[in-house]
């Protein structure tokens, strides 16, 4: 901490003792100035003088609190001291001090530039008086032109440090403000975070359910008749269930830690994880092909996620409501400015399609993910049976 900034918080933590140390050093350098030889003609210092002076001074501990008070009370009494004829200037100092101070500590400005203005006619009026009356012995050109300059000069210091610790107040205030608004906009990034963990959750669970409850179903059928098969069933379930499981805990590993970095959380699946989830539909017993159009290139990282999540989606729709016998069809077309991901199934049409009552957020959230980006989905019954789904997700340029 420099002397500056220490000072600073001196004066801030103990206000009362600052100001009677100033005080104190008025005092000092007043009196420090009365021992200096005056004018062959000027008074001699008497107690009257001593009082003018050190009541003047002492009026300098209300700089802060009393600024315009303080100031006219030593005004007045040093220019008293000054028109009794008095040697040295007095309690000049002490005003000056009063002088800076009603500058620094008056926050109105017009209130302050009064102050200046009062003053300087005021003392303006009194050296002109002195002038008139003891003549150019006395009181110079030069005195009245140095004493005009030196007490300008102490306001326009006091106006300077008033008006820098305004602005300091202010940039602190805008530093605050800006330190708050950064706080909630990153409780509302959290907040959509934890929204999208718990989305992929519910995206994860639903497909891996979707597969065992179909292959759960072919096991039971399979049971007596076809053991092999069913316990191929079986182990799907198991494997389904063992992945569904480590997804799950790196979502509450996640939510746990508030979006930040797990060491146990899955890297996030993308368009190249595709392969694995049809093939794990086809052991499911859901027939899939999938074609690729268009030049096959790396998107950002939450289409890449979306358009995984699409196909995720659709197929487990397919498995859930298009029937034992349902075949889908999967177009990943990768546009000069978009991602286009086309499913077709030819399973139970329309009455495959999912009910208010059965949809759940499937389709809800596919909607969610391509409009997020500013997309379409399309989502129905087909004209010649079977269910589709139609998303066209903007990638940005090739």
């Amino acid at each position: 901490m420099d002397l500056l900034s220490w000072a600073r918080s001196a004066v801030a933590k103990y206000p009362r003792a600052a100001d009677a140390s100033v005080t104190v050093l008025v005092m000092i350098v007043v009196a420090a100035g009365l021992t200096i030889d005056g004018a062959p003609n000027d008074r001699q210092i008497d107690q009257f003088a001593l009082l003018l002076v050190f009541v003047a001074s002492a009026a300098t501990f209300f700089r802060r609190t009393r600024p315009i008070p303080a100031l006219a009370a030593a005004t007045t009494l040093g220019f008293a001291y000054w028109v009794l004829d008095y040697p040295n200037g007095g309690a000049a100092f002490a005003i000056v001090v009063l002088l800076y101070s009603a500058a620094a500590h008056i926050d109105d400005r017009r209130s302050s530039s009064r102050v200046l203005i009062v003053f300087t006619v005021t003392l303006l009026t009194v050296l002109g008086l002195g002038y008139w009356w003891d003549g150019e012995d006395e009181v110079t050109i030069g005195l009245i032109v140095f004493n005009l300059i030196g007490f300008q000069l102490a306001w326009l210091v006091g106006d300077s440090v008033r008006h820098r610790r305004k602005r300091f107040e202010e940039l602190e205030h805008q530093v605050k403000e800006s330190k708050q608004q950064n706080r909630e906009q990153t409780a509302r990034a959290l907040e959509a975070e934890r929204a999208r963990i718990a989305r992929e959750l519910h995206d994860t669970v639903a497909h891996s359910m979707s597969v065992v409850i179909v292959q759960a179903e072919g096991a039971q059928r399979l049971l007596k008749t076809n053991p092999d098969a069913s316990e191929q069933a079986l182990r799907v379930i198991t494997d389904v269930a063992r992945k569904n499981l480590a997804d799950i805990r790196g979502t509450v590993a996640a939510l746990r830690s508030h979006g930040e970095a797990h060491e146990d959380l899955a890297p996030t699946p993308t368009l190249s994880d595709v392969d694995q989830l049809i093939e794990q539909c086809r052991r499911s017993g859901l027939d899939v092909t999938m074609s690729v159009e268009g030049g096959k290139r790396e998107l950002p990282t939450m289409v890449e996620l979306s358009g995984y999540r699409i196909l995720q989606e659709s197929l487990t729709n397919t498995m859930k409501h298009g029937g034992p016998t349902a075949a889908a069809d999967i177009t990943i077309a990768y546009e000069p400015n978009a991602l286009h991901i086309r499913v077709r199934d030819d399973g139970r049409g329309a009455a495959s399609e999912p009910t208010p009552e059965t949809a759940g957020h499937g389709i809800i959230g596919m909607r969610e993910r391509v409009e997020l980006f500013g997309g379409e989905l399309a989502a129905g019954p087909l004209p010649g049976g079977g269910f589709g789904i139609d998303a066209r997700i903007p990638a940005g340029p090739a």
